[in-house]
């Protein structure tokens, strides 16, 4: 009884276990454990008698023991309210949700994150691969997100998962399109898909931002579409100048009663998703390695080579981090032998090589 000292998990810590007398006669045990020094439990041990003898001590009812799945429950509603694709937070929380769900959030080690990983690694997915180092990133980050929703709320003392790092991924892509595939893969296109296709392929916006717009963000007469902060991913408002072909492309565009400049001609609602009809037309074009996205790195690697400087590219596809940017602005050997060819070029301009073909010495 009294405070002592024990050890759990290699390190040291505090515990008391004691017997209070309260005012009316009564006794009342008080437990405590995962104290860090004998000073501070017995600081605490004191002030707890203390209270007693004033009349002043009262039970603290125990918190119930928040679970993985509780946590996801609070957040989801704001998932809804603030995610642009809620749906797909949704469906990453339902993996952590069936092997993690009924486990104390607060007990959760970097251990359990490892055995959620080895086992999601080896689980087929719809399309009978397996998940991609990417794919559990995202979900691990969720959870993560999740927790730290609940810690600020007050249902958590911390974030249990702040040290977990994500796992290296093999994902850079270097897939980038000119205006002749281009051309073919419009032409394979269905009809209802070929305007979204070019507006991805001359605007650089990201397909939620495409499938999302609506009229009253475009201004036809101007050239403009004006996203406001909370229809980017990046959370920065953002001006896009719309090319001549795509302005003339959305003047013919039907207005739907819905407000949303893409509609899908079957619900005549906004596009949920774009997959199967996006596959068909690159299946059509022999572009199989294409994916939609590809589109806003075409956009950017095109843009830079054309000579559009950098920092202009940034402020056109909405990029904040030199980094993140960097990803999508693909850097080909035909790149590297053009800028040889321009070097090449104003060392002979400069030094007339080309009226004697020598060097001036």
């Amino acid at each position: 009884m009294g405070v002592r000292k024990y050890k759990k998990r290699g390190r040291e810590f505090w515990k008391i276990d004691t017997w209070l007398e309260l005012t009316d006669g009564s006794s009342k045990r008080f437990k405590k454990a995962g104290i860090p020094t004998r000073e501070m439990a017995t600081a605490l041990e004191q002030k707890m008698r203390t209270e007693a003898f004033e009349g002043r001590y009262f039970d603290r009812p125990k918190a119930k023991p928040l679970t993985v799945a509780e946590a996801w429950k609070n957040y989801a509603p704001v998932a809804e309210r603030d995610t642009q694709d809620p749906a797909t937070d949704v469906g990453r929380a339902k993996h952590f949700i069936r092997h993690l769900g009924s486990r104390r959030a607060a007990s959760l080690t970097l251990k359990d994150i490892d055995t959620y990983r080895e086992k999601r690694k080896i689980e087929p997915s719809r399309r009978g691969k397996t998940p991609a180092v990417s794919t559990m990133n995202r979900e691990v980050a969720l959870l993560r997100h999740v927790l730290n929703h609940s810690a600020k709320c007050g249902d958590l003392d911390r974030n249990p998962l702040l040290g977990v790092k994500m796992l290296n991924e093999d994902n850079v892509r270097d897939v980038a399109i000119g205006e002749s595939e281009f051309e073919t893969l419009y032409g394979c296109a269905e009809a209802p898909l070929k305007p979204i296709l070019l507006m991805a392929f001359d605007t650089g916006m990201r397909k939620r931002e495409i499938l999302d717009l609506r009229w009253e963000q475009v201004n036809l007469k101007a050239g403009t579409v004006r996203l406001a902060a909370r229809d980017t991913k990046s959370k920065q408002p953002r001006v896009i100048i719309l090319t001549g072909r795509v302005r003339e492309v959305l003047e013919k565009l039907p207005r739907s009663i819905s407000g949303y400049v893409f509609v899908n001609p079957d619900t005549d609602k906004p596009w949920n998703q774009i997959v199967k009809v996006f596959h068909r037309a690159r299946k059509s074009a022999g572009l199989h390695r294409l994916w939609f996205h590809d589109l806003r790195r075409s956009f950017i690697t095109n843009a830079r080579r054309r000579g559009v400087a950098e920092s202009v590219v940034m402020r056109l596809s909405g990029h904040r981090t030199r980094a993140v940017f960097e990803r999508y602005n693909v850097v080909s050997e035909e790149d590297l032998r053009e800028a040889v060819r321009v070097i090449e070029l104003g060392s002979r301009t400069e030094t007339g090589r080309e009226k004697d073909g020598s060097v001036n010495s």
